[in-house]
């Protein structure tokens, strides 16, 4: 599926394509422009008119990380339905990671299938690395260790579950959180980023 690429100028113009060498054309050396490239053009066309498009269902976020400092992987899922945010999961691979992130986002949609299947929902995967799913649907054939660890783990939870792949770093919200909560996995104990997670929701109990 070719990328959308979409471009806002200063003086109140756009432009929306899929060829990148079209794109670089208009935005390379050119002050006040901001460009970013989308899987979809609804995504995109939100993106040009500021509109936050509230995406129906459920929706399961994923995202792994890795830090040189750390020899395992962080990983993260947020549970979105209907543009709200009812359930997360975040931590650390119990073992030490032997591809890196890539551990991360296989253990991270591991946990989300789980979520799904603990709660008998069908629910959509938004990844954005590819093997999530490729894996999952028999596209690819695994060979790595991680990757069979992965196999094994969901073949009997996978049918919960279907994927889209979300653009990472393209301005996600969800995709963008989930990402900040693979990282502050390795930075910090888990306990204590629960105990923060579950802080920051009285906080906003007491509020309302």
């Amino acid at each position: 599926m070719p990328k959308i690429y979409a471009a806002k100028f200063s003086d109140g113009t756009h432009w929306l394509g899929d060829n990148w060498p079209d794109c670089e054309k208009l935005v390379m050396g050119k002050q006040g422009v901001k460009y970013k490239s989308f899987i979809k053009m609804e995504d995109a066309k939100a993106w040009i008119t500021g509109k936050k498009v509230v995406k129906k269902g459920l929706r399961i976020y994923i995202d792994g990380s890795f830090m040189p400092t750390s020899e395992y992987a962080g990983w993260s899922w947020i549970a979105v339905e209907n543009g709200v945010q009812i359930a997360c999961e975040f931590g650390k691979t119990p073992h030490p990671a032997l591809s890196r992130n890539i551990d991360g986002e296989l253990h991270a949609a591991w946990k989300a299938m789980e979520f799904l299947a603990k709660h008998k929902r069908k629910g959509t995967i938004c990844y954005d690395y590819q093997g999530v799913e490729s894996w999952a649907i028999g596209d690819w054939k695994a060979n790595s260790a991680v990757s069979i660890i992965y196999m094994n783990r969901i073949a009997e939870i996978k049918e919960w579950a279907s994927f889209e792949r979300v653009a990472g770093h393209s301005g996600d919200e969800w995709n963008d959180k989930a990402d900040e909560l693979a990282k502050g996995a390795l930075k910090a104990p888990l306990v204590e980023k629960k105990t923060i997670e579950k802080k920051t929701a009285e906080k906003k109990k007491k509020k309302s």
